[in-house]
């Protein structure tokens, strides 16, 4: 089974160590992610994102979509990136993750991948004039899932073949380079850190009533550029909220290197 994994981390923390202090945390987590590439458990899907302040969310509001500075949960520690990990099941993953040092920076969310839908959202062929340049953005879908659970299957069925036809749109507006449907926030499991130990709690970090649904990966020329083409994707209709996030480039770099070399081993 595919679990995505949503690293959270207070970003106080990081902006108050210093460069060595970083790199030493950075060159652990790295170590940690060998563990799990080499047990085969690693999928090679997940970015690294650009600090909260660098987001946009975007709103519907009277059919109209608002675009605020900033990202959608407004607390201390907020989602850094994400990863696609490979497990048995679930309390597999939760043992996997149990391990990781990033623990100490914040919470990590494990949430089982919704397989069907995200068969059916991978990406198509780029279309001929999509940018093959730019920079890459991560959009983090949030919904409500009560809405969601009182819709009848026929509904559900024209809501996902709507936001299907629009991925074509999207694919006009810059490269899909994938992602991930999530499965209910019921299904969460949620890993924290407390004096030394982890500790394991049943369903999502954040206790919002809009809970993260899936994440996709674009790229597009700049950030206005990715906006634009989200504000019109009809899961606003349903009250959904998009945050749009800059991928951090230099940091998949390195994780992109890092995984050749343990390739290589």
């Amino acid at each position: 089974m595919k679990f995505a994994c949503l690293g959270y981390a207070d970003e106080n923390l990081w902006n108050n160590m210093t460069d060595a202090e970083r790199e030493v945390m950075v060159d652990e987590c790295f170590a940690y992610d060998d563990v799990l590439r080499r047990g085969g458990h690693w999928t090679g899907v997940g970015e690294a994102l650009q600090l909260s302040r660098a987001a946009k969310t975007v709103r519907s509001n009277g059919g109209k979509a608002f675009v605020t500075d900033g990202p959608f949960a407004e607390t201390k520690e907020q989602i850094g990136g994400f990863g696609v990990i490979e497990a048995r099941n679930l309390d597999h993953a939760v043992e996997l993750m149990s391990k990781h040092p990033g623990l100490r920076f914040g919470p990590f969310e494990i949430r089982p991948i919704d397989g069907d839908v995200t068969a059916r959202c991978q990406p198509e062929a780029v279309a001929s004039d999509a940018p093959s340049e730019g920079a890459t953005f991560v959009c983090l879908g949030y919904g409500k899932e009560s809405t969601w659970v009182v819709m009848s299957s026929s509904e559900r069925e024209a809501m996902i073949n709507e936001c299907l036809a629009y991925d074509a749109v999207l694919r006009k507006y810059g490269q899909s380079l994938g992602g991930v449907a999530l499965q209910s926030a019921r299904s969460a499991k949620t890993l924290r850190s407390q004096g030394g130990k982890v500790v394991v709690t049943d369903g999502p970090y954040a206790e919002t009533k809009e809970l993260l649904g899936g994440v996709a990966i674009n790229r597009f020329v700049d950030i206005d550029r990715a906006i634009e083409a989200w504000s019109q994707h009809p899961c606003l209709r349903l009250g959904d909220v998009l945050e749009i996030r800059p991928a951090d480039e230099e940091f998949n770099a390195r994780i992109a290197a890092r995984e050749t070399l343990v390739a290589r081993d």
